[in-house]
């Protein structure tokens, strides 16, 4: 995409980014643990001890506690980079999690490890820890401006949040917990929803199969549903596409229940074996949202197929680069790669630059429904107004080549629109933030018509 394609549009700033409003709406709970976070959980869960070496300095160790055998660490601490310094006052300086790069496996560990429900004991042990968890995800989304964000989370945490109670009354106190905390963010401005997630595949960590899980999904949004209405508003599933125990067939009897329920439906799709997987998710399940999807540019019947169910692709590039970005591509008569899907000829390869990740040409080029979010923005991930800096050129890490477009202010608008009117609640919030969008459009005098008519 050259730059004369959108000359005429307006280069966004960091003070435009700043200011605006934006609607997260693809974040995973423990993907908001900072490595900080995750560091405070172990010393409060007793997994990391700390104590004066001989000579004076603060080290650190193994603590009393053992995570469960079943738990992909040996040790609580391995989910860091080795040679964390402590300072005087005992303060971690350079914390790091232990993810190499191009490792969605490694990821995933961190993941299991400092949520906890998979194999627990884990980060997250009791109901001070969520809080004190959510307390910090509602700084950083005062600091990001977002006006409104659905986190993801399995209600199964209910069971290590409340080990006193049968599992029916704390599921229950789950429930009534999150329309707590969901009254606390708006006091602040910032709404918030929660999604059910589970893993759909065998690392879930549970006996019962894909199908037996997602139908139980779905009577337990059906249950918060009765019990504290619009606090859990849909459902999503996560994990590997190479699981078949995962595959589509056997989530879609519980995703017609959720949606026969009214609620929200979301799938995560086309980030890892290929745009055929892709293509039976959309066919399958009965989602308005699919999460990635960037492996759709792989098959233009796809592509169509996509737009005409009017699915909206929550995409975020950054995450997709730093854990293994890869596409189907054959070469063209010039020695090219374009996209193909694998049961087309295609093979693998991996992106490494941001500015070719499909996100621009399946936004530009096939005008595709759009918008972005941060997906773990603390682990593996960045958090979103980070990621629109990096697509606007305005991250010196990460380089625009001089024939490219970065991310303009309109192309952002379009993206934000596209974001609020699929979120999984009510109408009122909708409105409330498109007035707060066309005040920012108002205020930097955007072209409206290439907004308006984007997709015409």
């Amino acid at each position: 995409m050259t730059r004369n394609f959108l000359q005429n549009l307006t280069l966004l700033t960091k003070n435009m980014i700043d200011e605006l409003p934006i609607c997260d709406i693809h974040v995973h709970l423990p993907g908001v643990i900072s490595p900080r976070i995750a560091w405070d959980l172990g010393i409060r869960n007793k997994f990391i001890s700390i104590k004066k070496g001989q000579d004076g300095k603060y080290v650190y160790s193994n603590g009393s506690q053992s995570l469960s055998v079943l738990d992909p660490h040996e040790h609580y601490i391995d989910i860091f980079k080795e040679g964390i310094v402590l300072d005087e006052n005992a303060e971690p300086q350079n914390l790091e999690y232990n993810i190499d790069v191009d490792s969605f496996k490694d990821f995933d560990r961190i993941m299991a490890t400092v949520q906890g429900h998979r194999h627990p004991p884990g980060g997250i042990q009791t109901k001070d820890d969520m809080m004190f968890l959510l307390d910090s995800y509602l700084n950083d989304c005062i600091r990001q401006k977002i006006f409104y964000t659905e986190l993801q989370q399995n209600i199964k945490i209910a069971y290590l949040l409340f080990p006193d109670e049968d599992a029916q009354n704390a599921r229950k106190k789950l429930y009534l917990l999150f329309e707590e905390v969901i009254k606390k963010f708006k006091q602040k401005g910032v709404h918030l929803r929660f999604l059910h997630c589970f893993n759909k595949t065998q690392m879930a960590g549970d006996h019962k199969t894909t199908h037996e899980r997602t139908l139980e999904a779905a009577g337990w949004l059906e249950e918060a549903q009765k019990i504290v209405p619009n606090v859990f508003v849909g459902i999503e599933s996560a994990g590997h596409e190479k699981d078949e125990s995962g595959w589509p067939v056997h989530l879609k009897a519980g995703y017609e229940k959720v949606h026969d329920l009214g609620l929200g439906c979301e799938a995560h799709g086309g980030e890892g074996i290929g745009v055929e997987h892709m293509f039976d998710v959309v066919k399958s399940l009965p989602i308005t949202r699919l999460a990635h999807g960037f492996q759709v540019i792989e098959d233009i019947e796809v592509i169509e197929f996509i737009k005409q169910k009017a699915i909206t692709l929550i995409m975020m590039p950054i995450v997709n680069l730093n854990l293994g970005l890869c596409l189907h591509v054959k070469q063209d008569n010039d020695n090219k790669y374009i996209p193909c899907a694998k049961s087309k000829g295609g093979k693998k390869i991996h992106i490494r630059d941001f500015c070719q990740h499909p996100f621009f040409e399946l936004f530009r080029k096939f005008k595709m429904k759009i918008t972005l979010s941060s997906d773990n923005p603390n682990i593996g991930g960045i958090p979103l107004k980070e990621t629109i800096m990096v697509l606007a050129g305005l991250n010196d890490k990460y380089n625009i080549p001089e024939n490219f477009s970065p991310l303009s202010a309109e192309e952002l608008a379009i993206l934000c629109y596209n974001g609020v009117d699929v979120i999984f609640s009510e109408e009122g919030i909708k409105k409330e933030y498109k007035d707060l969008l066309f005040s920012w459009i108002k205020k930097y005098n955007l072209d409206q018509g290439y907004i308006n008519n984007f997709y015409q």
